[in-house]
């Protein structure tokens, strides 16, 4: 107990002097906020973009090809790929923050097979990727190098046509992935590429129509896909441009 007094008499007396004239000294509890954070520049330097894209997405076919040697007296394979055409759009602050969104729309690929051809598969398809929280890692408007988190889903389908008789299969999927992308903002014209990896997390069964078509092989729509894109930015948010941080300074009194 008696340390303890003595420990507060101490701490007074030197906190007394240090005031000067016995006032202790004034204590600055503001905490300011990081210096590289600027709020408002960060909502009012968004600039959108809209573009046409162009990708090749990996494509597991093997097993399914398999499935038609064995059934089948095959004239042809799907190939280990599809491509697709789609409408991008793009969001960057000029800093570090970068968004994008990807519709993309399959081009139909199509397997002749049966005797003499007497059966024809069709696939088509599409799927939306998604990527919000991008990391643009060099700061400029001119490049753009990002990285982050990327969300995926769509739908496959399989035409089956067999000597007229019309059914279709339909394998729908959520994956979850990632993807880098470079681009150029050149006068406003927008070029650049990209790469996206996803993880179908879904039932990986084709769904029938009804339940006398024959069983497809399961599939899960993982796997790499390369896009490229052109486009154009179409303008910058300026909604925070009138904002203040405080109330409007009073006019002067004449």
């Amino acid at each position: 107990m008696r340390k303890c007094t003595a420990l507060l008499a101490i701490f007074i007396s030197v906190t007394a002097f240090a005031g000067g004239n016995g006032n202790p000294p004034a204590i600055n509890l503001h905490l300011k906020k990081p210096a590289d954070i600027d709020r408002e520049s960060f909502l009012s330097e968004n600039k959108e973009g809209r573009g046409l894209s162009f990708g090749y997405n990996e494509f597991a076919s093997g097993d399914l090809n398999n499935w038609l040697d064995a059934n089948t007296s095959t004239s042809g394979a799907f190939a280990d790929n599809y491509l697709t055409v789609g409408l991008d759009n793009f969001q960057n602050n000029g800093k570090h923050y970068d968004g994008i969104s990807s519709l993309g729309f399959i081009i139909p690929q199509k397997v002749n097979a049966g005797m003499n051809d007497s059966l024809k598969m069709r696939l088509s398809g599409w799927h939306l990727t998604t990527s919000t929280f991008g990391y643009d890692i060099v700061k400029g408007e001119v490049v753009t190098l990002a990285i982050g988190p990327a969300f995926a889903w769509g739908n496959l389908k399989m035409r089956r046509d067999v000597n007229g008789v019309k059914t279709k299969y339909t394998n729908p999927f959520v994956a979850p992935g990632g993807r880098a992308e470079i681009r150029f903002d050149i006068a406003n014209f927008i070029i650049g590429g990209r790469v996206t990896y996803r993880y179908d997390i879904t039932n990986t069964l084709w769904k029938r129509k009804d339940d006398m078509m024959p069983v497809l092989p399961e599939y899960a729509n993982s796997g790499l896909a390369f896009f490229g894109y052109i486009g154009i930015m179409i303008g910058k948010d300026d909604d925070t441009a009138t904002r203040t941080d405080g109330p409007t300074a009073p006019a002067p009194r004449d």
